[in-house]
């Protein structure tokens, strides 16, 4: 595909690198976390904590190699700025999927959890 031509305000277009083994069509990330409050004499918010914080990715794409990552290996996602800094990602779900009409296609669930090297 050629590289597209923006026109205006300039803005993120595309995937452009390769995931493992795979050649990306679609990622999508999502960061989620428990939250506990501490109310002061008046009822009010007095102190918040954020624990438990989870980063999801869900990478689709191409197979363009052997899949060679297995469920619960390590495997760090790309271009996903943002979601760095919760510790190490390791691969929780791998879906392959084969067709008589279309390419082989991969599906990796990604998940990185706060403290958990």
């Amino acid at each position: 595909m050629a590289a597209p031509r923006i026109i205006g305000t300039s803005t993120c277009f595309g995937l452009v690198a390769a995931q493992g083994t795979m050649e990306v069509t679609s990622t999508q990330a999502s960061g989620t976390s428990n939250k506990a409050e501490a109310k002061n004499i008046n009822g009010g918010t007095s102190t918040v904590v954020y624990f438990g914080k989870k980063a999801e990715y869900n990478v689709e794409g191409f197979m363009t190699a052997t899949n060679s990552v297995t469920i619960g290996g390590s495997l760090a996602p790309t271009n996903l700025a943002g979601f760095n800094g919760l510790g190490a990602y390791y691969l929780e779900e791998v879906t392959l999927t084969k067709s008589s009409e279309d390419f082989t296609k991969l599906k990796y669930k990604i998940v990185a959890r706060d403290g958990i090297a």
